[in-house]
């Protein structure tokens, strides 16, 4: 009996020890896996570091980039300046992209580093300055805010009246223009059009808010929002505006009247994506790709009968023979041949080259001189960048986003994302 007992508690004691063993040897496996990856991840971080360098190193000396010359000696070049070319293409396309640099050029898996640079307005979409599509009272800001708001709408087939389930016929335009004003100006007048008030003060969201009392707590936070008397610093704010709030297919896109007869239900296309709330009022014309902006530029539509019918079919010609002629290669000695679009250097060479461009549809005096003043052709001073860095090492791999601008020579951020998640293709 006493040998039995001694035998189990034997083999207790050998259980005990081999779990404790197991367990020791599993704590120390996967401490040694978390200091392995803070040690991956503390060199990522390093490497997102020397990644900023980078585009900091472009971002303060691009302006000083010299232009494309056929006699150049890019060896030479390179010797002096390592990334020359990516401030040549930040200044010339808005947009470059520095590397891959290797930590170690015979192992090129070990670890990299790329940094991708481009403008505000060197994306296809969110190039017009919301806060600046707007006239304050003292008439400094854009005077053609009305008929720019009107080629939009047109542009993404939003109809001008639009017949309504709780509100009969509604000038919708007039609804959205004025009451974006009101959420903007810093007074408490209600504006009106055509002697009609349209827009919104602090007034009309009160009443919203008791009219909608049964809501959810979220909806109900939302009702309380009011006029900014302001710029907005996020474009999802306008979708607290009169107007823009009762139809959000204005901003979303999709049907804006789904309670109408099937054949009359009207597609919409959203605007949202055409805004941003920073940046210069001017378009850089050599990097807007997209028509629905450019067409919204006095100059390119004739304002003087923006009423007309065919005056957005009119302006998109215009502004497609602005871009298609952007891969024109320019009848110039002095012209990079490697390239695959030549951005314009002025206001006159966009004009020669559109009218040497033998499009018989659209000629140089198509295009009105108050375009001048919306169009640019080289980066702002008060331009607004985004970089990306992505890194990789020992089988990691780290990406950041910023938003910045150029300042008294040195790179303010306004934004920074660590760890952007990548989506797989």
């Amino acid at each position: 009996m006493k040998r039995g007992s001694a035998l189990i508690l034997a083999l207790w004691t050998i259980a005990v020890l081999s779990v404790m063993v197991i367990a020791f040897a599993y704590e120390a496996r996967q401490q040694k896996g978390i200091n392995v990856y803070v040690q991956r991840r503390n060199r990522a971080s390093h490497l997102i570091d020397a990644g900023k360098i980078l585009a900091e190193i472009v971002l303060l000396d691009y302006k000083n980039a010299k232009e494309w010359s056929q006699d150049e000696d890019a060896a030479a070049l390179l010797e002096d300046d390592a990334w020359y070319e990516a401030k040549r293409d930040l200044k010339t396309t808005s947009k470059c992209t520095v590397g891959p640099v290797y930590l170690d050029e015979t192992y090129p898996e070990s670890a990299l580093v790329m940094v991708e640079i481009e403008s505000s307005n060197s994306r296809s979409k969110g190039v017009i300055n919301i806060n600046e599509l707007y006239q304050g009272s003292d008439g400094t800001s854009d005077k053609n805010v009305d008929a720019r708001w009107w080629m939009i709408f047109r542009s993404h087939n939003i109809p001008e009246e639009l017949d309504t389930e709780r509100d009969g016929r509604i000038k919708l335009w007039n609804i959205l223009i004025a009451s974006w004003k009101d959420w903007r100006d810093s007074d408490d007048t209600v504006t009106s059009i055509d002697g009609e008030e349209c827009g919104a003060e602090d007034e009309w969201y009160e009443e919203m808010e008791k009219k909608f009392k049964n809501v959810d707590e979220d909806v109900k936070n939302e009702l309380k929002r009011r006029p900014r008397n302001g710029p907005i610093p996020d474009i999802h704010e306008l979708a607290y505006v009169r107007g823009f709030r009762d139809y959000p297919q204005v901003l979303t896109g999709g049907v804006i009247n789904p309670w109408a007869d099937e054949k009359e239900r009207i597609e919409v296309k959203g605007i949202m994506d055409l805004f941003c709330t920073e940046g210069p009022l001017k378009i850089n014309v050599n990097n807007c790709r997209n028509l629905d902006t450019l067409v919204t530029i006095p100059g390119i539509f004739d304002k003087t009968e923006v009423d007309r019918d065919d005056v957005l079919e009119e302006a998109m010609e215009v502004a497609q023979a602005i871009v298609d002629t952007l891969g024109v290669e320019p009848d110039d000695d002095d012209v990079n041949p490697n390239l695959s679009s030549w951005p314009y250097k002025d206001w006159s060479d966009m004009l020669k080259r559109i009218e040497n461009n033998g499009d018989s549809r659209v000629k140089s005096s198509d295009i009105g001189s108050e375009a001048k003043e919306y169009l640019s052709f080289a980066l702002e001073d008060d331009a607004i960048f985004k970089v990306k860095i992505t890194v990789e090492s020992d089988g990691m791999q780290r990406v950041c986003e910023a938003e910045c601008y150029v300042k008294d020579n040195k790179v303010r951020y306004v934004k920074w994302v660590d760890d952007i998640p990548q989506v797989e293709e």
